[in-house]
């Protein structure tokens, strides 16, 4: 599945994965396609035990890098991330983009150690990126850093969406230290809670998420 993202990257990005200038990001699949997809990987992984982990990376403070250069800026950068991820996931991998500043990767047959792996991967490809401004693009360079949280399956997943909240609480505990970071499930996040943590998201005014 990873390959029909990368194809989508590609037609949206024809000069060998930069982004091109007018395109929009491209969403790797619909979520709830990409939901589908995960539910039937988590069942199976936890019917033969086979691993498997969610990877959440979020653009860091994305809500002012769109007010000093604009959501065309925002835009371009998260198309670049998902252009470049892509092509590295493995074929059984799946990918999308999870919301306005943010993609997810589940990964299969995935352990620990190597979830993490792909994730301080992740993480250095973004900081290395530099991404041009698609309505300025001979000025400087569009750059960024991500922060990730990584669930790794465990017994005490029941279902996919414990296992999402745990990437979830793990990507929080990123952006708590700073950005630029990788943090693991389980973290403890002292009683805060999830929406009071993402106060730039709502002030991103991001364009609706098309699940359709």
């Amino acid at each position: 599945m990873a390959l029909l993202v990368w194809k989508l990257a590609r037609e949206l990005a024809p000069g060998g994965g930069r982004a091109d200038a007018g395109a929009a990001p491209p969403a790797g699949m619909p979520r709830a396609l990409f939901m589908t997809l995960a539910e039937r990987e988590f069942a199976r992984a936890r019917r033969y035990g086979t691993g498997a982990a969610l990877v959440l990376v979020d653009i860091d403070r994305y809500a002012r890098l769109c007010e000093a250069r604009g959501l065309a800026a925002g835009d371009a950068v998260l198309a670049q991330l998902l252009c470049l991820t892509a092509p590295t996931l493995r074929t059984a991998d799946v990918l999308t983009q999870f919301g306005p500043a943010q993609m997810a990767v589940f990964l299969v047959h995935a352990d620990a150690t190597g979830a993490l792996d792909v994730a301080e991967r992740l993480r250095e490809r973004a900081e290395q990126m530099e991404v041009p401004h698609p309505e300025h693009p001979a000025g400087a360079p569009l750059r960024v850093t991500v922060s990730t949280g990584v669930a790794h399956l465990r017994p005490a997943h029941l279902n996919l969406q414990a296992l999402v909240e745990d990437a979830q609480d793990a990507l929080i505990a990123a952006r708590a230290a700073g950005g630029n970071c990788v943090r693991a499930a389980p973290v403890d996040l002292g009683g805060v809670s999830r929406t009071d943590t993402l106060p730039e998201r709502r002030r991103a005014q991001p364009r609706p998420n098309n699940d359709a």
